[in-house]
């Protein structure tokens, strides 16, 4: 009789950017979609160090993201906050200076911030692309999943 594997345990990232409708929002829901097609438990939020709620999501995002096969979904953007921080596992930040924003704004949750593509054993940071052509989103995209690649378990 073949033993099972034990069940993973359920992972909660929490993806940070500085508006929450470009680099976080691609990689919340670029990491559901990843996970989903790997079976791992997974549960994915993204914000943003200054969100606000009537930012909008640009097109070529949504483009990019439809073109690595996830579809456009209701979103809002929102501010980074100590109870989000409080509920993810790790929180997953684009650049030094998010890093370091977080740490100076929610000391106790220090520990588990830290940079993507750090995290993913790659260097460099996820530059921003708003307001740049659909070719800058899709360099974002990839970037992104490269580092979600190698962080999520196969």
């Amino acid at each position: 009789m073949m033993e099972r594997a034990p069940p993973r345990a359920l992972m909660k990232l929490l993806f940070v950017c500085t508006g929450n409708v470009c680099r976080s929002l691609m990689a919340e829901r670029l990491a559901l979609d990843l996970a989903r097609r790997r079976g791992l438990p997974l549960e994915a939020r993204s914000c943003g160090v200054a969100a606000e709620g009537w930012y909008r999501v640009p097109a070529e995002a949504w483009a990019a993201l439809k073109e690595a096969g996830v579809a456009e979904s209701p979103h809002r953007a929102r501010l980074a906050e100590r109870a989000l921080l409080a509920w993810a596992d790790s929180v997953l930040v684009m650049t030094a200076r998010q890093r370091e924003v977080l740490r100076d704004q929610f000391p106790e949750h220090r520990a588990k911030i830290a940079l993507l593509r750090e995290a993913a054993g790659l260097s460099g940071e996820v530059a921003d692309p708003i307001g740049k052509p659909l070719a800058t989103f899709r360099s974002c995209r990839d970037s992104l999943q490269e580092a979600l690649e190698r962080l999520l378990p196969p």
